[in-house]
């Protein structure tokens, strides 16, 4: 073989290698309590990680025992469709003697947000999120498991033990999913090393119809029931979305790169044109670390 083409098949083979070592995130070790209860205040903010066409805002940590995993959505459109046409995680790892593949898959509550309406404040909209996600969580049936080493096929809402599960709302009422995974239920636990790549894989359900009413609002449905008249849920404007993961890699739809806009309304901006009735699903790459 000629230099020239061995020197150029070297150097693509790093390009390569390098390209797919940027799509890597590492995790956080944990170094503060982080309690479970479906509210996100044990996370430093802002959530480090943004996906554009879900609307979720997540973060990844870990410890010697335990991945942790908190998801929150405040965009009230991709929140109502997150809760009425179900969503799941995938957990895979390709790793020598570490394979793993599993996943926990959220039913999806039809009948969720009928009779809810557009508060005439902040403060009223606040309290009808709170109410709709109050709603959701006593609707929500198990959670099924798949792939995880003790055979566990269901999780219950808010579970404390082994595999744990808390859904709730943090103070501007976005909705909120915390998880912790030990990772003896991925990995064989003599096995693990806290160096594993990790593929995580969210897909969020499309919706058999969309919402209906104008405006970019949520309306229920002529003829289900509901409580209050008319109205809908008002989604008004969020901070930007910037580009970029503040140098961390992944080749997602940005990182998140202010806070909230001080306007009325919150959480649908005037790009969001995501259909409702298509599956979303992003994936993002990930590292476990040490101390």
């Amino acid at each position: 073989m000629k230099p020239f083409s061995l020197f150029f098949l070297i150097g693509f083979a790093l390009a390569v290698n390098l390209s797919a070592q940027s799509d890597v995130s590492k995790c956080r070790f944990k170094t503060g309590e982080i309690r479970i209860d479906g509210n996100d205040k044990d996370w430093a903010p802002p959530l480090n990680f943004y996906d554009n066409n879900t609307g979720l805002h997540y973060a990844i940590s870990n410890d010697n025992q335990n991945m942790y995993l908190v998801f929150t959505v405040d965009n009230q459109r991709k929140m109502m469709k997150l809760m009425k046409a179900g969503w799941s995680i995938e957990l895979s790892s390709k790793e020598k003697k570490r394979k793993f593949n599993a996943s926990l898959n959220f039913p999806g509550v039809e009948h969720l947000g009928q009779g809810y309406q557009k508060g005439s404040s902040e403060r009223e909209n606040r309290a009808e999120l709170s109410l709709m996600i109050k709603d959701y969580e006593s609707q929500l049936p198990d959670v099924s498991l798949h792939g995880f080493h003790s055979g566990v096929s269901e999780l219950k809402l808010n579970n404390r033990k082994d595999i744990q599960l808390g859904i709730g709302a943090n103070s501007l009422q976005d909705l909120v999913y915390e998880i912790a995974i030990p990772l003896k239920e991925l990995m064989v636990e003599n096995l693990i090393q806290l160096d594993e790549l990790i593929t995580l894989q969210v897909s969020v359900n499309g919706l058999e119809r969309p919402f209906s009413g104008e405006g970019g609002e949520y309306r229920a449905h002529s003829g289900e029931g509901g409580g209050r008249p008319g109205g809908g849920m008002s989604e008004g404007g969020r901070g930007q979305m910037g580009g970029g993961m503040s140098g961390r890699g992944g080749g997602r739809s940005g990182g998140y790169s202010g806070g909230r806009s001080g306007g009325g309304g919150r959480g649908y901006g005037s790009g969001d044109r995501t259909s409702r009735t298509e599956k979303a699903t992003f994936t993002q790459k990930i590292e476990l670390v040490g101390q």
